[in-house]
């Protein structure tokens, strides 16, 4: 049965990609394919509530409200595959880009997520896009210097480890109860070894004039607490704060992050 069900699945995901392909076939000129719009949506959410900053309080893993103060992270090489491309092949359409909620301080804000708008991409009909998740080891082996002060690039680096935090989550916890939030955590996440990429299906189609949207999404508290149900313990201070120093704490995270990470269901 489960085979079964998994090539009916896919029969039908053929079947709408034919259909797709067919439509923008029968719709569209070699003259008239030029370039289009495409939107890519990031939403972060906290157990499937849009993440606020500062004001909304959240619950961490062992049961301490917590309330966050920052959000960001970078992705790069964001490509579009078309049906038979390889991950070498395909439209390369960001070379970089930081994702930031430090200005979400509402929810209708939080639920609008952070938009990029691409306005010079091919049109065509794509099946898969390919993104990775820091900073690929070139862009990770420059430094803000290199760049405009409105570049992606030019903050978020550390001079002493001469590399950029691909990933900032930062949060007041309230520990003991008492209301205060005094707890503060703090983990940066950077390191060239720990780039990412992963290739996400989503057939999409990018027509002249007709603008389309793929949305991502990534909810903090599977960052935090993983499949298992681990999470760190922050009632030791070893645990509320790390600069990449710590595997076992950085390699947890980052390891969730690109697991938590993926197209808004």
């Amino acid at each position: 049965m489960v085979k079964l069900t998994t090539k009916l699945t896919m029969n039908k995901l053929h079947l709408s990609l034919f259909l797709i392909i067919g439509l923008f076939a029968a719709c569209t000129s070699d003259e008239e394919v030029g370039k289009g719009t495409l939107d890519l949506n990031f939403k972060a959410t906290y157990q499937g509530t849009p993440l606020v900053m500062f004001d909304q309080v959240y619950t961490y893993p062992d049961g301490s409200p917590i309330k966050f103060q920052l959000f960001n992270y970078y992705v790069s090489d964001i490509t579009l595959l078309q049906e038979g491309q390889s991950a070498g092949d395909g439209q390369v359409i960001s070379e970089v880009a930081r994702i930031d909620y430090r200005g979400v301080y509402d929810l209708p804000t939080a639920d609008a997520g952070i938009n990029l708008r691409f306005d010079n991409v091919k049109a065509g009909v794509y099946t898969k896009i390919r993104i990775g998740l820091g900073l690929t080891p070139e862009l990770n082996a420059t430094q803000p210097g290199d760049y405009a002060a409105d570049h992606p690039l030019s903050e978020n680096y550390w001079s002493w480890a001469r590399g950029y935090v691909f990933a900032k989550i930062e949060a007041n916890a309230d520990l003991d109860g008492d209301g205060q939030f005094s707890d503060k955590l703090t983990y940066h996440i950077g390191a060239t070894d720990l780039y990412t990429t992963i290739e996400l299906a989503d057939p999409v189609v990018v027509q002249k004039d007709n603008p389309a949207t793929i949305t991502f999404s990534v909810d903090v508290h599977d960052i935090l607490q993983n499949q298992q149900g681990d999470y760190l313990d922050i009632s030791q201070p070893a645990n509320t704060q790390d600069h990449t120093n710590n595997e076992a704490i950085y390699g947890f995270l980052w390891t969730n992050f690109t697991q938590a990470f993926g197209l808004k269901k």
